[in-house]
């Protein structure tokens, strides 16, 4: 998938390269702590994790030559670009820690309505950002929905991120519903989350 036409960007890949996965699970986890670090642990840890569970063909990658400027994650009725798995959780956070970490992984899935393809989660590397990168990403993203056969695409945005949500409200995503985090707010540092849509 060549010539994206932004900015900075030489090509845009449907799978994250074996030898990019470290520094993709950094940028992904850099780019998500707010949700990722109340189930992963702090960087020293989660990254011990991620680079195990994270699913390379679930995504879509953004390079600035051979640099890694973007990820993109896609969940389909497959599964997400996270697949956290129980013998994983346990063998890096012990029996205890490691189920409940996991059933908070849960907590962050989705279900997904019939012929919706989901955005888990985009990052773009803070040397790259402002440059289209994202923008470029989500058009692929809606590029392989179609190529598929899906009819919507959907994604979900924080209440604190203004900005993200008038960038996706922009590009044609409405809201499609609101949930609550409830008692859980406080761990994962917003309380709010908003599913947006957008039909094909």
């Amino acid at each position: 998938m060549n010539d994206p036409r932004s900015k900075g960007i030489s090509e845009i890949r449907e799978h994250l390269p074996a030898e990019n996965l470290r520094e993709g699970a950094a940028l992904y986890y850099a780019g998500l702590r707010a949700k990722l670090a109340p189930v992963f642990g702090p960087p020293e840890t989660a990254l011990a994790v991620l680079p195990e569970i994270l699913h390379r063909t679930r995504c879509l990658t953004a390079f600035d030559g051979e640099q890694l400027t973007g990820i993109l994650g896609v969940h389909d009725a497959r599964g997400g670009f996270l697949e956290g798995d129980y013998r994983t959780m346990v063998r890096h956070y012990g029996a205890l820690l490691g189920m409940t970490r996991l059933m908070l992984l849960m907590l962050l899935d989705h279900k997904l309505p019939s012929g919706d393809l989901y955005l888990d989660g985009i990052v773009v590397a803070e040397s790259h950002r402002g440059r289209g990168v994202g923008t470029a990403l989500i058009a692929a993203f809606e590029k392989r929905a179609r190529d598929n056969g899906f009819k919507t695409v959907s994604l979900e945005v924080i209440d604190a991120n203004v900005r993200a949500r008038k960038l996706y409200e922009k590009l044609g995503y409405r809201l499609a519903a609101t949930h609550t985090m409830g008692p859980f707010s406080r761990l994962f540092g917003f309380r709010i989350t908003h599913r947006m849509m957008k039909a094909l």
